[in-house]
């Protein structure tokens, strides 16, 4: 069980990281029907292209967002993505990384009778992040991550889900922050 806490202890460090550039604002209100398609759509894009010049703006935006909601609670979780939180730069870890969780706030959106199945919204994550991975071997075929091309394969051989199940064992078990609190 330790070496799970000091990972999620390390996805929670980077999470960090990424939101110190995020201006705070106060309280507010529920999403809007036009910030949730909005979300999709930015999600979507960010998939096709990972590394476009206003991909950084948008994860900004969708990073904020997700932050200041309280109707889609995104609840990280450690796995196998967890390699990406430690990447330096030099393989776009941490932009894909935070790719799970546009995915899995975007799966909330399609699919709000599944926002509370645990397995679903991190194997939607998964995908999102995946689809942005093969984009950016696209345009980047260095940044390959050895994790990252295991989980293409679970995914070709339909196993990603299990895959997923068994290495995320206890995720959905309450834990850490309150639902208020997600990330």
């Amino acid at each position: 069980m330790e070496p799970r806490v000091n990972r999620t202890l390390l996805v929670t460090a980077s999470l960090a990281a990424l939101l110190a550039a995020v201006p705070a604002r106060g309280e507010r209100g529920p999403s809007t029907p036009t910030e949730r398609r909005k979300a999709v759509d930015v999600t979507r894009r960010l998939e096709r292209e990972p590394l476009a010049r206003r991909a950084a703006a948008d994860r900004r935006w969708l990073l904020q967002w997700i932050v200041e909601i309280p109707d889609i609670q995104v609840r990280g979780c450690s796995g196998p993505l967890d390699p990406l939180a430690e990447d330096d730069g030099s393989r776009f870890g941490k932009i894909l990384f935070v790719q799970s969780m546009f995915g899995m706030a975007a799966f909330q959106i399609e699919h709000p009778r599944s926002a509370d199945d645990w397995l679903a919204v991190q194997t939607a994550g998964v995908e999102s992040v995946l689809r942005a991975y093969r984009s950016l071997l696209r345009a980047r075929p260095q940044a390959r991550w050895d994790e990252l091309d295991a989980l293409l394969a679970a995914q070709r051989r339909g196993r990603l889900p299990a895959l997923l199940e068994q290495a995320m064992e206890g995720c959905d078990e309450p834990a850490g922050p309150a639902p208020g609190d997600a990330i």
